[in-house]
């Protein structure tokens, strides 16, 4: 993971503790945030990262000096902050978290008064008011106050609770096994799990400890002792939950990493047989996606990857169901924002609405399977744009082009997709093709003509 640079993004800003994450960024920009919400309620939480509580402070001190009324609700999911602050009609909220990035990484994710993250013209605002340290002040007797809500997760709770179909469910007795990677997960996890009748293995579910493992991110190569699990415990499914539990990658029962876009799938095998409008997805999710929403008869919206852009489009166009292929699943009678909580009950619920009582692999096998191949190339942002258009410069002539984000060229049943990370100072590739010798081949010919456009 790279260092020595400040992530500044939609998502918010994000940075190396003590490296670019110093507490003089986090007060500047916790001050100009609290300036545009001075004498207002500002919702704030996070995950379990070990520099929390400082942080958390600083934000705290920086909102209380604008004169807000800070409603602090402790660890808790990204999505929960999002949706108190719809709850508690708030000005706004912020989320301390790095999601599924190492543990010396910590970050602040700023939400509006929607319940969803600043969209980049209220970014960009912040950002000017920063610059210019235009911040707000108030007096001895006009400053604000923290006080806490603890039952912020009961409410989030209840909204999961009421779009499932529980006694479905609950007859089903689902066995299910766990990883939380001792981040915020397990707080929300657990009661839904309970009030779905199901019997749990945990793994990493402490929320005073330090992550188990270097990587957090629920990528298959991380997921090896909960596949183990799943199979000494002969469990029914496997839940791998990211950090701040706004993420989910799911576990067969034969302990096999299914893919992080297969959430989604699954998650829409329960949602989209009651859905009336179109989904919205970003522009690396798979095609699979395509497919199931096809049997539907539904269309597909895709965006600029990032959870900002594909909310925007789904409240725009009025989309109950959504999401991004990285395990979010988005809807927006529970929360505009990815939650791992919903898509929990929605991939238990696809499973109990089958009548042959079949085993998730073989529901996952209903929707055609894609192979996804994933790099990344270290690159400075700055020169993304000018390695892109060399990149399709160089590209094969075959396939059609798209550059709503970065740059994506489509074959037949197969695409390839190059765009700079918003989070880390890197190029990401995505490439997805029916079987894994061709999307690896497919994504070694991207990363070499990366490289060589990178040297022109």
């Amino acid at each position: 993971m790279a260092r020595g640079q400040l992530m500044v993004s939609v998502a918010g800003i994000r940075g190396v503790v003590a490296d670019t994450l110093t507490p003089e960024v986090v007060l500047s920009y916790a001050q100009a945030f609290a300036a545009e919400r001075a004498g207002k309620t500002v919702v704030v939480g996070g995950d379990t990262r070990l520099s929390r509580p400082w942080i958390e402070r600083i934000v705290e001190g920086a909102l209380i000096d604008a004169g807000c009324r800070v409603v602090q609700i402790g660890i808790c999911p990204t999505p929960t902050v999002g949706f108190t602050v719809r709850r508690l009609g708030a000005a706004g909220g912020i989320a301390i978290t790095a999601s599924h990035n190492p543990a010396e990484w910590n970050a602040l994710k700023f939400f509006s008064s929607k319940g969803i993250f600043l969209n980049p013209a209220e970014f960009a605002k912040l950002k000017r008011r920063l610059d210019a340290r235009r911040f707000v002040h108030r007096p001895f007797d006009k400053i604000g106050a923290v006080e806490h809500d603890t039952k912020a997760i009961d409410h989030h709770l209840r909204a999961v609770l009421k779009i499932l179909k529980k006694p479905l469910i609950r007859k089903r007795r689902f066995r299910v096994v766990v990883d939380c990677v001792n981040g915020a997960g397990s707080v929300i996890a657990r009661p839904l799990l309970g009030a779905l009748d199901c019997r749990v293995k945990w793994l990493y579910d402490a929320t005073d400890r330090v992550f188990p493992r270097e990587e957090a991110e629920p990528l298959p190569h991380n997921l090896v002792e909960l596949g183990e699990t799943v199979r000494a415990w002969r469990a029914d499914v496997g839940f791998a939950i990211d950090p701040d539990a706004d993420r989910l990658a799911v576990v067969d029962e034969q302990g096999r990493p299914l893919g992080e876009d297969r959430t989604l799938t699954l998650a829409a095998e329960a949602w989209l047989p009651r859905c009336k409008t179109p989904i919205v997805v970003n522009n690396s999710t798979s095609s699979a996606i395509d497919d199931i929403a096809a049997r539907f008869g539904l269309p597909v919206h895709r965006t600029k990857i990032g959870e900002a852009h594909v909310v925007k489009k789904m409240l725009e166009i009025g989309s109950e169901f959504g999401g991004e292929g990285g395990g979010g699943v988005i809807v927006p009678a529970v929360q505009p924002g990815r939650d791992a909580a919903t898509a929990i009950g929605l991939v238990l619920e696809a499973m109990a609405r089958d009548r042959a009582g079949r085993a998730i692999s073989e529901i996952n096998a209903d929707t055609p399977l894609y192979e996804i191949a994933k790099d990344k190339v270290v690159l400075p942002p700055e020169r993304v744009d000018g390695i892109l258009e060399e990149l399709e410069r160089l590209w094969p002539d075959e396939g059609k082009r798209d550059r709503l984000d970065g740059l994506k060229i489509h074959g037949e049943r197969s695409w390839a997709h190059v765009r700079a990370s918003g989070t880390e100072p890197i190029v990401r590739i995505y490439c997805e093709a029916p079987t894994g010798k061709q999307a690896t081949k497919l994504r070694n010919q991207a990363k070499r003509l990366l490289r060589q456009a990178s040297k022109g």
